[in-house]
């Protein structure tokens, strides 16, 4: 690719390409190239080695094996005889900056050098370089050339060629030195490289060598103490595995003599990802508690006060509705990582940006409410939606633990957003670990009642209490639904939720109806067919977008629309700044913007500190809201992220906020 930009530039200005044969040297309009040899004759107790020599004309330059932005690497074929090649070593490169492009290469003078190991000392060694590289200004030339040398045998010793001393190549990174991947966002890898404690360097360079997953732009580097956290810019962002990435670190030492290391990437640390996998353990626990889920789980606690409490269906029966909160979680899981190699800039929740998958929910959620009041009684066929056959149905606990998963994404619950971020810079296989980890958290306190016999003993006895609470908890099912049309309210028009509404009327019209039919079997067919009627119906759903900002209240004046580049001009002035990532399904986000940040307090702490306040609404997709959460290390709701005044250093609050947290904030810049 960057070979044929060359040729393209080539083309524009009409120069032809230059071939020459012969001898070891190639003298061309913009320099020279020569072979040469280490010594003028080899000895077998020596060292020796061939020096392909460039010298270019001022602002022309070649190109290091990583050519950057554009240009191309030097190409060689070498024909030996008598002698092998052990090793190619490549001098130090440097940043070459032509047009807003940023090349990687070498500019005046370089000089590659090849070891070889003669075989017969009483022979000569002779060799035939074929040679083929580019040479660019603005414009770029490639050449092509033969070059040729012979080097008798000599029993004479003596110093290498000054010139083989000259120019500085890199060494492999000592044990000591590590560098490992800490997180990602969808644009830049974050790593940190850990040096030894009593090694002085300065000056740290970075050199990718591969230039189809990294940018050839200097990545930013922040020193702390012995290591650096290097945050290296993504060329490819489909790109999931960073293992064994190979790199040039160029530092200095105090005397400023610079010193090339070649190193490679490796993954989190096993003790990182032991962290983030507990991270996810406890975020999918502490789930449970979030009131996205609670609607659901109502069925699965309904399962447990059944009148068949026999203990080894009871395991069974968790052992399923665990299996499908897992397998929905690892689901969710690699739907999300194809979707993003696929270019799609998503996080959690992200199924919700989606009008028709909300009013789907909701649509579902008035089925069940309506069997929780007992206005029909479902057969086997739509056992897994039910309550009352769900105790004898492993379908029904597996189905279960799906819808538990599915409305639970709206919530994010503390450790799971720093979980769901770290995420991100793992390879595959561990993201996919992190998804089991918070399905099983999440599965977690079913699983333990299923198999605590004793655990069981406290749960009351069944009995006609039992009908009342089924019918009670079809309510909280109903608030879902009221809460999913809000979130639609947000995203299209009246007109669409007045034909949902007119969906959920023709439900309730049919379950009517059913009760016309008298017999068992043709109104359990009847009421299946209403339900697959009610979702082709809502297949046909208007979801003309309506714009967000059109609902905007008072308080949301207060609340400037995010924009990056505003943030970095408030930043820039030294202004404090608050954005509030949020969306209209996430529940938590409201209840924090409720109790805390909308709160009179609050909004008082903000003025009296002048600070900027944002509101990053990712209620519809916003691939700029996602590239931003992502810069953070997030990809879920909600994310608080504070600047103070005259700083760059974001600060993360919890996900879940108090009022105390706030302003603290506060309490801790004026603080002496």
């Amino acid at each position: 690719m960057t070979f044929l930009m060359g040729f393209l530039l080539l083309i524009c200005i009409g120069v032809s390409p230059a071939f020459a044969a012969g001898s070891s040297s190639f003298n061309f309009p913009q320099g020279t190239v020569d072979l040469i040899s280490s010594h003028p004759g080899w000895k077998s107790q020596q060292k020796n080695s061939l020096g392909l020599h460039f010298k270019m004309k001022e602002h022309w330059h070649i190109y290091w094996k990583n050519s950057g932005d554009s240009g191309a690497a030097p190409k060689w074929k070498w024909t030996v005889e008598n002698a092998r090649l052990t090793g190619e070593q490549w001098p130090l490169p440097e940043r070459i900056h032509v047009e807003g492009l940023t090349n990687l290469g070498y500019s005046h003078e370089s000089l590659f050098i090849f070891d070889l190991e003669p075989q017969d000392p009483a022979k000569p060694v002779s060799v035939v370089l074929n040679l083929e590289f580019l040479i660019c200004k603005v414009e770029c030339i490639p050449y092509f050339t033969e070059l040729r040398k012979e080097i008798p045998f000599s029993a004479q010793t003596g110093p290498p060629a000054a010139i083989f001393s000259k120019f500085i190549y890199p060494e492999k990174a000592p044990s000591s030195f590590r560098w490992s991947v800490d997180g990602r966002t969808d644009q830049i890898l974050k790593t940190t490289l850990s040096l030894p404690v009593n090694l002085n360097l300065k000056n740290l360079e970075v050199f990718p060598e591969d230039g189809e997953t990294f940018k050839s732009s200097v990545p930013a580097l922040e020193p702390q103490g012995s290591q650096y956290l290097i945050q290296l810019p993504l060329q490819d962002t489909s790109k999931t595995d960073f293992t064994g990435s190979r790199f040039l670190l160029v530092t200095e030492d105090t005397a400023g003599n610079k010193k090339g290391y070649e190193m490679e990437l490796t993954a989190a640390a096993p003790a990182a990802l032991a962290t983030i996998l507990i991270w996810a353990l406890l975020g999918g626990f502490i789930l449970n508690f979030m009131p996205c889920v609670f609607p659901v789980l109502s069925i699965k606690v309904l399962s447990f006060l059944g009148p068949d409490q026999d203990k080894h269906k009871l395991r069974i029966s968790g052992l399923y509705y665990t299996m499908g909160v897992m397998c929905s979680f690892l689901a969710l899981g690699g739907l999300l990582l194809a979707l993003r190699a696929g270019g799609e800039q998503i996080g959690w929740g992200f199924q919700l940006q989606s009008p028709l998958i909300a009013a789907g929910i909701a649509l579902l959620f008035v089925w069940l409410g309506l069997n929780f009041l007992g206005t029909f009684e479902i057969g086997q066929s739509l056992s897994y939606l039910g309550a009352k056959k769900t105790s004898q149905s492993l379908w029904g606990s597996f189905m279960t633990g799906v819808l538990a998963t599915v409305v639970a994404t709206p919530c994010t619950a503390p450790f799971m957003g720093a979980a769901l971020g770290a995420s991100l810079a793992l390879p595959a296989m561990n993201t996919l670990m992190v998804f089991a980890g918070l399905g099983l958290g999440m599965a977690l306190p079913f699983l333990i009642l299923s198999y605590t016999p004793q655990a069981l003993k406290f749960l009351p006895k069944p009995g006609m209490w039992m009908q009342t609470l089924k019918e009670f908890l079809a309510f909280p099912l109903f608030a879902t639904v009221l809460w999913l049309l809000w979130v639609l309210s947000h995203q299209i028009a009246v007109d669409s939720i007045i034909y949902l509404l007119g969906v959920f009327l023709l439900v309730a019209l049919w379950v009517w109806f059913t009760h016309t039919v008298r017999h068992e079997k043709a109104r359990q067919l009847t009421l299946l067919a209403g339900f697959i009627l009610s979702f082709v119906l809502l297949a046909a759903l208007p979801q003309e977008s309506i714009s967000v900002s059109a609902a905007n209240t008072a308080a949301a004046e207060v609340w400037k629309p995010f924009t990056a580049e505003q943030v970095q001009q408030d930043l820039e002035q030294g202004k404090s700044v608050f954005i509030d990532f949020t969306a209209a399904w996430c529940i938590t986000c409201q209840v924090n913007k409720k109790l805390v940040l909308h709160t009179t307090e609050i909004q008082k702490a903000f003025t009296e500190n002048n600070v900027q306040l944002y509101k990053a609404d990712w209620t519809d997709k916003d691939p700029k809201i996602t590239e931003a959460l992502a810069q953070y290390g997030r990809n879920s709701l909600p994310l608080y992220v504070f600047y103070p005044s005259g700083s760059r250093k974001a600060l993360l609050l919890p996900e879940i906020l108090t009022k105390g947290i706030v302003l603290d904030l506060f309490n801790k810049e004026k603080e002496p």
